[in-house]
């Protein structure tokens, strides 16, 4: 498998690739735990641990977009708007899956499922590069290898 990073949504049937270049793409794993005091005895006791979703933070920068070049203010505050619109999650049903790899030859993405976003922050100041950062959550923690919508 030759894996390439390509971070997109997918969502209702359609890719959305995002916006490049993405120099930071982190995923931060939890787990639930009750924790117990031993009484008379050093130290504490865990149970329940289980995993907790996770959250996938991303930082990028509007220079191209599938291969075009947004090179104007208008262009990517325009390509901007569309990821706006494309992160937006209103109902269940519209969750999204998040890829961040994919593998041309074998058509296979490694994603997360049941994704919605957390955050998004976009920097329109520099006029020559807009950047922008989300944090979007993935209920299932479980990093998937599959062909889009599968």
């Amino acid at each position: 498998m030759a894996f390439v990073f390509k971070p997109a949504v997918y969502k209702s049937s359609a890719l959305y690739e995002l916006p490049r270049p993405v120099p930071v793409l982190r995923v931060r794993d939890a787990w639930d735990a009750s924790r117990f005091k031993v009484p008379l005895a050093d130290g504490d006791a865990l149970v329940g641990h289980s995993r907790q979703g996770v959250d996938i933070s991303l930082e990028g920068q509007i220079g191209s977009q599938s291969g075009s070049l947004k090179t104007s203010e208008g262009d990517m505050l325009q390509e901007l708007e569309a990821l706006r619109s494309t992160l937006d999650v209103s109902s269940a049903s519209e969750k999204f899956e998040f890829f961040i790899y994919h593998d041309a030859t074998s058509g296979t993405y490694r994603k997360f499922k049941l994704c919605s976003t957390v955050q998004f922050e976009m920097d329109l100041s520099n006029q020559n590069l807009f950047t922008y950062s989300l944090v979007v959550h993935a209920e299932n923690p479980v990093l998937y290898t599959t062909a889009p919508g599968g």
